[in-house]
């Protein structure tokens, strides 16, 4: 059996880029797909309906599908080599509709159609945000879901449906029919797309549960190199894509970051458009006008830094930095107001004049740093995001320097630092605020936080804050010259408990590989095992 990653072809990468998935299917035999939808039918409908991040323990033949070649090939195509498992893992069941006539002629664009009673799969269009905690959103690839299905699902048991190409967007209000991709799914069945595609449920008009698995990926390192089977380093754009929104300037630029090169400005390409005029159509809620200009943008360089932040600067004062309340569309990036930007305690999207200056690079680093002094906790927000997306243009005094944020008052202000800090060199003076954050606790942070209410929990800002750090101190173990102390501060914040955070912590030790971390972690997990074998039901005994 070959177990090599089946690393992804250009084109398969190209598609992902500009439609924001692809369709493969995990080369497990067909008796692990059975397995998997036999153990996890039992279950959930004898044992308990809310399997929730306890699904891999319970049903672990789904490793065999994690570890296939096909899943792990593309991750690491897209994600880097170092690529990490999120412990949020969820199983999405779509249960039969009470009477299949009440959903007839179907419509695959159709936002919230009734499902059967006991459904966790959601039906309305939606972008996720990161399980039990607001976290950056990112143009760059930095977080993928992974849809399985292990059986087969014909359009009538209603399979996920996606949004080709809504990846870059703000917000879903713009989509359009022409960009569902909504077909039959062969058992095996993998969605690979970025986290922030719009998705939705389907009703299911059969008389069995549909079952689809969802696991969360995310990248540990900036890119160095190509990842996959890169031959030809152009860009082109395949046919026949689903997105609607043609943005070559987008693509191709975020086709040379994953590619580890470095922006390079190219006026020649937007120079008969003025800068006021893509300033302006910044503003547009069409989403193909709004990224086309913003990416022009890019590609001006250093001309463009001054304007934008002047654009940035124009949000402030404005409380941009309040989450919206949980019946608030904006809580989740669907604001009647297509440009509202704000941060909300389900998902960051920041300014789009932010993610130019962090596109743009190296000429942005010098007024970016002036930023995260400023009086307005949105500036500060924006300023510290876009230094993160400069990755390695940042040095370690600098990046020591962003993570002086830690010590804001305002948790909004410490988790944007806290996503910076996964792309960025901090060293010891950054990691002894982390430290100090995930084991003293603050009376402040103490009232409930929850990413998405539907899914209950008992999580605090507190608890979502160290959730944001655990991945700092993660991938700073896994990028070059970690600091000495940093066993130290993963070691010392693993008994402070909140299920996702020791989690991460415990992976990070893992990548440190030092025989005190690997006890540690060895000895946090082994009253936590789950024994998978001992759910069956008893057999009855003879005589």
């Amino acid at each position: 059996m070959n177990t090599r990653p089946q690393l992804l072809s250009d084109e398969l990468v190209r598609r992902f880029i500009a439609d924001g998935f692809i369709v493969l299917h995990a080369e497990v035999p067909a008796s692990v797909n059975e397995e998997i939808t036999r153990e996890l039918h039992f279950s959930l409908k004898n044992e308990s309906k809310w399997l929730g991040d306890n699904l891999l323990p319970r049903v672990p033949s789904l490793d065999k599908v994690l570890k296939s070649p096909c899943v792990v090939g593309a991750l690491r195509s897209l994600l880097g080599p170092e690529f990490a498992w999120a412990p949020h893992r969820f199983p999405h069941n779509s249960e039969p509709l009470d009477d299949p006539n009440d959903v007839t002629d179907f419509d695959p664009f159709e936002n919230q159609p009734v499902m059967g009673k006991g459904s966790i799969s959601g039906s309305g269009w939606h972008q996720d945000g990161h399980s039990k905690a607001a976290r950056s959103r990112w143009h760059t690839f930095k977080a993928i879901n992974v849809f399985y299905f292990p059986h087969d699902v014909p359009l009538e048991m209603g399979p996920t449906r996606v949004l080709g190409g809504s990846h870059l967007y703000a917000t879903l209000r713009d989509a359009k029919a022409s960009q569902v991709f909504h077909q039959p799914l062969e058992a095996g069945t993998v969605i690979v797309a970025d986290f922030d595609l719009g998705h939705a449920g389907t009703p299911n008009r059969t008389a069995q549960t549909r079952y689809m698995l969802k696991f969360v990926a995310l990248r540990m390192r900036q890119p160095q190199r190509p990842s996959w089977h890169c031959q030809d380093p152009s860009w082109s754009a395949p046919q026949d894509l689903l997105s609607p929104t043609n943005i070559p300037q987008a693509w191709e630029t975020l086709w040379d970051w994953l590619r580890g090169d470095a922006m390079k400005p190219d006026q020649s390409d937007c120079s008969s458009v003025s800068m006021p005029d893509l300033l302006a159509a910044m503003d547009s809620a069409d989403n193909e006008t709004r990224l086309g200009a913003l990416y022009d943008l890019v590609r001006k360089g250093e001309i463009a830094v001054e304007p934008l932040v002047s654009k940035l600067l124009s949000t402030a004062g404005q409380d941009r930095h309040i989450s919206p309340a949980q019946n608030d569309p904006g809580y989740y990036a669907m604001s009647p107001d297509p440009l509202q930007r704000r941060y909300s305690q389900r998902q960051f999207v920041p300014e789009d004049a932010a993610i130019a200056l962090g596109a743009i690079g190296g000429p942005s680093l010098g007024v970016l740093k002036q930023l995260l002094h400023h009086d307005d906790p949105w500036i500060r927000i924006n300023a510290v995001y876009a230094m993160g997306e400069l990755g390695d243009a940042v040095s370690p005094s600098d990046a020591d320097l962003a993570g002086s944020l830690l010590a804001d008052e305002l948790h909004q202000v410490v988790r944007a630092t806290a996503d910076a800090l996964c792309w960025v060199p901090y060293g010891a003076a950054t990691l002894q605020r982390i430290r100090h954050l995930l084991t003293q606790s603050r009376e402040d942070w103490q009232m409930a936080a929850m990413g998405e209410p539907n899914l209950g929990g008992r999580w605090t800002i507190e608890n979502q804050t160290r959730y944001a750090l655990a991945w700092a101190l993660r991938a700073r173990a896994t990028a070059p010259n970690p600091p000495a102390e940093l066993e130290d501060v993963m070691v010392a914040a693993l008994q402070y408990e909140s299920g996702y955070t020791p989690a991460v912590l415990c992976q990070g030790l893992e990548t440190l590989g030092t025989t005190r971390g690997l006890k540690a972690a060895v000895q946090y997990l082994q009253p936590r095992r789950w024994d998978a074998f001992s759910f069956e039901p008893p057999k009855e005994r003879a005589g």
